[in-house]
């Protein structure tokens, strides 16, 4: 491959000489989606620029390649400001503007442009990114989801999954929109019930913004406790067919987009596969993942005011993971996985003039999970099961209306879900072993002994089954009004109401927020929102009593302010409350006495016992990229908890009693959590002594192994912790075993400080009719040793398995 590279190279440097591109784009009303006539559009600091048609569109011909800034401008409406266009000569920039009415006002106080866009629901907390941003984000791994985890108020579970855990919550707590389609998982190897996985099967290349919100979200959004990651994705080229192709560690990929109906629409379609297992097959590596995903887009303009969006996604993955010994840890075992997702939908945009506009989403998704776990090397002797399909129909609408009495957001979702469960397990048997070889810290066996003898039966697990197949049903109707009380107050208030037959249970969540501009660069907020979320289906699958669950819900307050520095630079400060009510709770957890039964009568069942609660302050400065460089400094302090709720049993026993009802540290309690990101880029390709040096030979042949190229980008990520807490287990030799004991304090200890360092360095060469990008990221440079967990071995002794070392990951990317 390097050699083809240096090839293009060569041969591609012969033209370079006044090289320019194209900026297209769109402009319309953030609130009615109207196309706006006349609108300015200006490149920065050059004389080029444009004028909206009569269809809201622009478009800027010859405009000097490298990266770029606009302008969008029109009385009456506040200035837009775009940064870091990418223009090369290869294909044009298509820009999407949402413009917000301006009243007008004359202050003293301004910082004029807005680099920063949000939602107009949005509250402070809320970050939006680009796909610049995406790509730019050292240690990222060009992942949608891994890119939010520099917001104060998000942390993950570990660095091999891009799982979201928003202000101390748990697993499976953030919603996922995919351009109003939900999908539950959107990972290659997630499991049913999170969010999370290694790797996001959305493809970066489509997304035009992410908006994040971490809490105290719109009342549009629901059925989640915690937070909401919806992601808008770009349409294709109107003007021009474009392809790109993109090598690196992860995997290949291949796009193209275009125009369809003579420019009345566009297509955007991508494909991605991972290729590792082709390269280490002979290097001694058992456990390589093999995933692909694809993913198309479609827009058609049936005339000016409808507008059809049609979007589908695939993806499949597998990994055959071996043990090499028996420990028992998670993830350790010998198992066989397999994933399937289908995700498909089709949008009807309908504007209704000034008064606004509404969207209607038909959407199908479908994951399959399988796995497959044994032990050590009989893999035809499995002692688990799984075979998991759930299929989601759902019909969705949203409608935004402008009135006197201000803008009422207003919609209804209805879901069938159909599951399909197949699991099953062997009988399990624990033993009492004979303790006589074991001398306090270890096992002294003779040469050919690996395990004491057993001495009696502790317990019997009959063999267990679960094959359930049926439908559940979903209804949701939000409703949420903004009004502005002149220019310095704004109030928006909503509600929402969903059913779930699982549960035959109807809940009723309010929202509130409440923002005062105290001028033109100062804002200051409260909000409040109850998030409801349903019990996950194969909890309710399971086992019939579980069918009387309440959802479990929580509690959100969140105050902050917001301070503008300059046009480039942000800052805002937050603090938060969020309690947690009628938790799931494990059936055993409170009838210890119960734990091995004959029958398996509870062994799937659980109660509405838990509660929850966490706080912190957050600080967040941004400093966008202008004038070469950009940074991130994000820091938060918390504290999150939950009950105890163990009853215990047996007599008065004061090292148990009374832990029963009291606080201890969650999960994800991380406590302190800092994360500096910085970056700087360099135009070189403006310097007259670089075009000099260009023409030279020996420039040509070093090619990518050169530090300079046309723009260079060098950025580093460092994340911290203070670590994560965790429940120590006790080794039992009589058992042969660890495990945690009845009267164990849950999470009392917790793991070493975590610490990360990132560092990505990018080359982008512009050619005619070809745009070449090449990176290296280096994940944990310093290769510092970050636990993820312990490995318990069964002859008591314990190892740290680490999260990621030292790990680079390099590509290339050609853009035509």
């Amino acid at each position: 491959m390097r050699n083809y590279t240096l090839i293009i190279i060569f041969t591609m440097n012969i033209t370079f000489a006044q090289l320019a591109g194209i900026i297209t784009g769109e402009v319309i009303d953030g609130k009615t989606k109207q196309p706006l006539i006349g609108v300015n559009i200006q490149v920065i600091d050059t004389d080029f620029g444009a004028a909206s048609d009569l269809n809201g569109y622009f478009y800027i011909n010859n405009v000097p390649v490298g990266t770029q800034h606009i302008s969008v401008t029109m009385i009456g409406y506040k200035e837009r400001i775009f940064l870091n266009l990418p223009v090369t000569s290869a294909r044009p920039i298509n820009v999407v503007a949402e413009l917000e009415i301006d009243p007008v006002q004359i202050e003293a106080v301004e910082v004029s442009g807005n680099v920063f866009s949000k939602s107009s629901n949005a509250i402070v907390s809320t970050m939006n990114v680009d796909q610049s941003e995406i790509r730019s984000d050292p240690g990222g791994a060009w992942d949608i989801q891994r890119v939010v985890q520099s917001l104060p108020s998000v942390t993950t579970t570990s660095d091999m999954e891009n799982e979201i855990i928003s202000r101390g919550g748990a697993r499976g707590e953030n919603l996922f929109f995919m351009d109003n389609i939900e999908i539950q998982n959107p990972n290659h190897f997630g499991f049913e019930g999170t969010g999370g996985g290694p790797i996001n099967i959305v493809n970066p290349m489509f997304v035009r913004e992410i908006e994040f919100t971490p809490g105290a979200f719109s009342a549009r959004y629901g059925d989640k406790a915690s937070s909401v990651m919806d992601v808008s994705l770009r349409e294709g080229s109107r003007h021009h067919f474009e392809y790109d192709f993109d090598l690196s560690m992860a995997g290949a990929g291949l796009n193209a987009e275009g125009p369809i109906a003579s420019g009345k629409g566009s297509f955007l379609l991508g494909t991605a596969w991972s290729y590792m297992d082709l390269v280490v097959k002979n290097i001694g590596m058992t456990a390589v993942p093999h995933y692909n995903h694809h993913q198309a887009k479609i827009v058609y303009d049936i005339n000016p005011k409808f507008r059809l969006i049609a979007n589908g996604l695939v993806a499949f993955d597998n990994i055959n993971v071996k043990a090499e010994n028996e420990v028992v840890s998670y993830g350790a075992e010998s198992v066989d996985t397999e994933g399937e997702s289908y995700v498909g939908g089709l949008s009807l945009r309908t504007l209704l003039g000034k008064i606004g506009y509404g969207i209607s989403t038909i959407a199908f998704t479908k994951q399959r999970t399988y796995h497959w776990v044994y032990s050590m090397e009989q893999h035809d002797n499995p002692w688990f099961t799984r075979d998991n399909t759930i299929t989601d129909l759902t019909y969705r609408d949203n409608w935004v209306i402008q009135t006197p009495a201000g803008e009422f957001i207003s919609g209804l979702s209805l879901k069938q879900i159909t599951y399909n469960y197949a699991e099953w397990a062997k009988p399990d048997t624990g033993y009492y072993y004979d303790t006589s070889l074991w001398d306090g810290s270890q096992w002294n066996f003779p040469e050919d002994v690996d395990k004491p003898q057993v001495t009696n039966i502790k317990y019997y697990q009959p063999e267990w089954y679960n094959y359930e197949d049926g439908k559940y049903w979903k209804f949701a109707y939000h409703l949420q009004n903004k009004i502005k009380f002149g220019t310095k107050l704004q109030l928006t208030s909503g509600l929402r109401a969903d059913y779930f037959s699982g549960t035959e249970d109807w809940v009723f969540s309010p929202r509130l927020n409440v923002q005062f501009n105290l001028n033109r660069i100062t804002t200051a907020h409260i909000a409040y929102g109850r998030h409801y979320q349903f019990p996950e289906y194969y909890i309710i699958a399971h086992n019939d009593i579980n069918q009387d669950l309440r959802a479990k819900y929580a509690d959100q307050l969140v105050a902050g302010a917001e301070h503008f520095f300059s046009k480039d630079f942000r800052g805002s400060l937050e603090v938060y409350y969020k309690k947690y009510d009628d938790i799931y709770t494990h059936y055993y957890w409170t009838h210890p006495q119960e734990q091995y039964p004959d029958s398996l009568q509870h062994i799937d069942e659980y109660e509405n016992k838990g509660a929850g609660k966490s706080y912190g302050v957050e600080l967040f400065l941004q400093k966008k990229l202008t004038r070469n460089w950009h940074g991130i400094l994000s820091y938060a302090w918390s504290r999150s908890q939950a009950k105890d709720v163990r009853d215990f049993v047996g007599g008065p026993n004061p090292n148990t009693e009374e832990k029963a009802g009291e606080w201890y540290n969650w999960d994800y309690d991380y406590r302190h959590n800092l994360t500096f990101i910085g970056g700087w880029k360099k135009k070189f390709h403006e310097e007259d002594w670089y075009n000099n040096i260009k023409e030279k030979l020996w420039y040509k042949i070093l090619g990518p192994l050169n530090p300079l190229a046309d723009e260079v980008e060098l950025s580093f990520r460092f994340a911290y912790n203070s670590g994560r807490p965790y429940t120590e287990k006790t080794y039992m030799p009589e058992l042969f075993d660890w495990a945690t004991l009845e009267d164990t304090e849950w999470n009392k200890m917790r793991y070493p400080e975590y610490q990360r360092l990132d560092i990505m360095y990018l080359q982008r060469y512009h050619f005619k009719k070809l745009n070449l990008v090449f990176y290296i990221d280096i994940m944990n440079i310093f290769n510092h040793k970050n636990i993820w967990d312990w490995a318990y071995n069964r002859d008591g002794s314990k190892e740290e398995v680490w999260q990621y070392t030292t790990f680079p990951v390099g590509g290339v990317t050609l853009e035509f």
